[in-house]
């Protein structure tokens, strides 16, 4: 969700050099955006007990040496909006979420109401607007390499990339983003019996029983129409997947905003987060349908924490139905497929 903002800066700054630190985990993202000329790992640095000072003043160090200009500070922990302030860097741009960003130059007011959300690419795009930058309709964007694209599964069928897992991230388990599981088996029998789709269902190694659990549940189903590649691909691999699919099925996740980043139709389906903060950006493209039925209107989860939920509906409020719509609209010769499928 930051990759709309690098679009920004490129744009605007064109001569620069532009360098993105981040943790190990999710580096890959940078390395794939065309705007980012060097990428620093920082490691663990940033997920909160998981770092020494020694490690922290070490990067602050580094990034001192390189004497930058400029910083757009997009996470909203103090000590990381502290840290270019330490590199010596003169001008910091950043959100002021509770008052956490103190130590920037020019602070930009995140607002903690619920019934008032912004989705957190627009979050970090108004930095850019803070200092006067130039936006002109930038999107998500993660660029295979061309060896990731030669690597994909191959085969003839049209192909639909269903995500099942969610929710598992560097110092959070919030697993009650993801839709039932016999749900989506439901949903793969009917994209493979009554459209001909083959369902590619993609994830990390964490993800390989959750699916084949789907799998094991559809014996009435050609079993080359249902493959199961959690695990078998790196994050740009799947990237390269997901671009050749017609259709992304999913929650909210890394894979569904990397479906949105390759071009490749989206439908994510919500529960205790929200669209209008997390969904597939910009949340108002006829490309992608994110679906949400919470029973009160606002998320439980903000502000990086999950409030208490006396409902726990929210994700089977969301049926098949209402999924298999959303298909409909986003591949419009669907029902013709399906007529002649039967």
């Amino acid at each position: 969700m930051t990759t709309p903002l690098l679009e920004v800066i490129r744009a605007n700054y064109p001569a620069a050099t532009i360098t993105y630190i981040t943790g190990t985990w999710s580096k890959t993202i940078a390395e794939h955006h065309p705007a980012v000329d060097k990428v620093i790992d920082c490691g663990s640095i940033g997920i909160p007990g998981r770092y020494s000072l020694k490690d922290y003043l070490k990067l602050a160090r580094q990034v001192r040496r390189q004497r930058y200009d400029l910083a757009f500070v997009l996470d909203r922990s103090p000590m990381l909006t502290l840290l270019p302030w330490l590199a010596g860097v003169p001008r910091r741009v950043g959100p002021d979420s509770l008052g956490r960003g103190f130590s920037l130059t020019d602070r930009v007011v995140v607002s903690a109401d619920r019934s008032h959300l912004q989705h957190q690419a627009e979050i970090y795009l108004d930095l850019a607007r803070a200092i006067g930058l130039r936006i002109d309709h930038p999107r998500m964007l993660f660029v295979p390499t061309e060896q990731e694209r030669q690597s994909i599964y191959k085969s003839d069928y049209t192909k639909v990339a269903v995500f099942t897992g969610g929710g598992s991230n560097p110092g959070m388990q919030l697993t009650a983003k993801r839709w039932p599981i016999e749900r989506y088996r439901e949903l793969t029998r009917r994209i493979v019996t009554e459209l001909g789709m083959q369902v590619l269902l993609i994830g990390g190694e964490s993800d390989q029983e959750l699916n084949q659990g789907l799998i094991d549940g559809l014996l009435d189903v050609p079993s080359e129409m249902v493959v199961n590649l959690a695990g078998k691909t790196s994050f740009g691999e799947t990237a390269a997947q997901i671009e050749v699919c017609r259709l992304f099925i999913g929650n909210d996740s890394s894979p569904m905003h990397l479906a949105a980043a390759v071009g490749t139709p989206v439908i994510a389906i919500f529960g205790p987060t929200s669209p209008e903060e997390y969904g597939p950006y910009p949340v108002d493209d006829s490309q992608h349908i994110a679906l949400w039925r919470h029973p009160t209107g606002q998320p439980c989860f903000f502000l990086g924490k999950m409030q208490p939920c006396e409902h726990c509906t929210c994700m089977t409020s969301v049926t098949v139905a209402d999924v298999w719509q959303a298909l409909l609209r986003l591949i419009p010769d669907a029902q013709q497929r399906a007529e002649v499928q039967s």
